[in-house]
């Protein structure tokens, strides 16, 4: 008979989350979920596969066939699932935690193990905290000035968010605060008879949301009829086009009603997003907002790429670019910017791999359409991504991290197989 009594439930429990066997299960589907996700991009687009495989909202996550069979793409044909991997990185947290923080043994030997967990950990937690929290957006402007395009922006502007926006007009222009309806409050409202009502304290009436479309083309009766069921309003309806492989191209669109106090609901109307300007020189034209009339005020509902007001402006001094001999591709973007918060202005100069880093935000140079030739010179529209993350440095920091424990656990095998090799070779002597 075995002397040795049997485990409890729970330290069975504590052994299977803090098992190797469980890291590395969850190592391998990861492996999976990455190499399928890169194959996917192609067909879906990096921001449409990245929410996908790696969103909280997902807890499963059934890779498109069409990325081994190009044949059968639109045919709406799934690989068999794969669990979320979000929700792999949290497990493999646990796992770490655990197996590599709690129940690994202690001492000077170990710690160089100890601080590659605690790197590896930090940089899980800093890919959750960026899928939380982050803010990206774009500050698209030109040196001149131009509609559309202005060289002066305190705010970035979503490349695939949206919002609706409901602003008071007096004179012409906007009275008082602009209030806003985030995306993530109707974009799950796909299905025809699906509605929502949203709130709107401090207005007289509310307003009600109905039939989202991701990619929405309004379209006239007299060029084209509706034939999918499409509501019509004077004529006009949300034509249902296919989702572009880059989210940002997509022109998403809604139905809503003003909803009065009382509960009277008045009739429906169309809302759609810009389309992407051609940064050519000019801006994709804004459709016209809904006017709604409320007794002696006037309110105006339009539907927009969500944005995010920024401690400071920025102000286009000089762009320049250069392509590769014979090519488009672009040897370097650079500009000149000046910064202006409270009246101080601070000249930064950017390029592609230099970003601006103040006030928690980090200022990339993304892009420069319209650029000169292979020969180099001034461009005249410069594109800047502006990313607000508190986790932005972690990587960096727990990659520090784990490489000094790797290090050092390392050099200390090393001593201590040389020591021995050392001992080893005296008692042979001796």
């Amino acid at each position: 008979m075995s002397s040795t009594n049997p485990k409890s439930i729970p330290a069975r429990i504590f052994g299977v989350f803090a098992g190797f066997g469980l890291a590395t299960t969850l190592l391998v589907i990861l492996m999976l979920l990455t190499w399928l996700a890169t194959l996917e991009q192609t067909v879906s687009g990096l921001h449409a596969t990245l929410e996908k495989y790696f969103s909280h909202k997902n807890f499963w996550v059934f890779p498109d066939a069409a990325i081994f069979k190009h044949d059968l793409m639109g045919h709406d044909k799934r690989l068999p699932p794969l669990p979320g991997g979000f929700w792999v990185c949290a497990l493999l947290v646990v796992n770490l935690v655990l197996g590599g923080i709690i129940r690994i043994r202690k001492g000077w030997r170990t710690i160089g193990v100890l601080m590659a967990h605690f790197g590896i950990i930090f940089m899980i937690i800093a890919g959750g905290v960026a899928q939380f929290k982050e803010e990206r957006g774009v500050m698209m402007m030109s040196e001149t000035g131009i509609p559309g395009l202005p060289s002066v922006m305190d705010y970035a502007q979503s490349q695939v968010e949206t919002s609706v926006e409901i602003l008071e007009v007096k004179d012409g222009k906007v009275a008082g605060p602009v209030h806003f309806i985030a995306d993530r409050h109707y974009k799950d409202l796909e299905a025809a008879d699906a509605t929502r009502l949203i709130r709107l304290p401090g207005l007289p009436f509310d307003l009600q949301l109905e039939r989202y479309v991701q990619n929405a083309k309004p379209m006239s009766e007299a060029s084209m009829a509706a034939e999918r069921g499409e509501p019509v309003v004077e004529k006009w309806y949300l034509f249902v086009a296919p989702a572009n492989n880059e989210t940002a191209a997509d022109t998403p669109g809604i139905h809503a009603r003003v909803v009065q106090k009382d509960g009277k609901q008045g009739e429906l109307f169309l809302l759609a997003a810009p389309n992407p300007a051609d940064f050519n020189g000019l801006a994709a034209p804004a459709p016209a907002p809904f006017t709604v009339r409320q007794g002696d005020r006037t309110f105006a509902i339009r539907m927009d790429k969500q944005i995010w007001p920024l401690p400071f402006k920025m102000r286009l001094m000089d762009a320049r670019t250069e392509n590769f001999p014979h090519t488009t591709k672009p040897k370097y973007f650079e500009s000149d910017v000046m910064r202006i918060e409270e009246g101080r202005e601070s000249k930064v100069f950017m390029e592609m791999n230099q970003p601006m880093r103040y006030g928690g935000w980090t200022a990339y140079q993304h892009t420069m359409p319209g650029g000169a030739n292979s020969r180099g010179g001034d461009a005249i529209v410069s594109g800047f991504e502006v990313v607000r993350n508190p986790a932005d440095q972690w990587p960096k920091y727990s990659i520090y991290l784990a490489g000094f424990g790797l290090c050092l656990h390392f050099i200390l095998k090393m001593v201590n197989f040389m020591s021995r090799g050392s001992r080893s070779s005296t008692a042979t002597k001796a």
